[in-house]
């Protein structure tokens, strides 16, 4: 099972690692100032789309934060996958089945 107090230090960890300050990293994610110490206190949990956040800004995987793996590198694959993802949903509806169009006609 997961616990706050881990999920803390591995932010803070990445963080160190990559020369990033926290501080940077909440205002940037528009977390509250005192989210890691929350966490580390055991106070909460992250909520879902905060760690994904935090991972997007530290540029590892959730899994990483959460300890599931050891490696905080991004499988390139999935890396591309949520980049195209991330654009998709931002194409109107018109748009995505124009796309969606191509991809079989490439496909076939």
């Amino acid at each position: 099972m997961y616990t706050s107090t881990e999920i803390a230090e591995r932010i803070k960890s990445t963080a160190k690692s990559k020369n990033i300050a926290i501080k940077d990293m909440l205002v940037s994610c528009t977390l509250n100032k005192n989210a890691i110490f929350t966490m580390a206190s055991g106070g909460s949990m992250p909520k879902a789309d905060n760690l994904a956040k935090i991972a997007d800004y530290l540029d590892c995987s959730v899994d990483y934060l959460l300890g599931r793996t050891g490696t905080p590198e991004i499988d390139p694959t999935n890396k591309l996958q949520a980049e195209f993802f991330k654009i998709f949903q931002k194409l109107s509806f018109e748009e995505q089945v124009n796309l969606m169009n191509i991809a079989i006609q490439k496909v076939d």
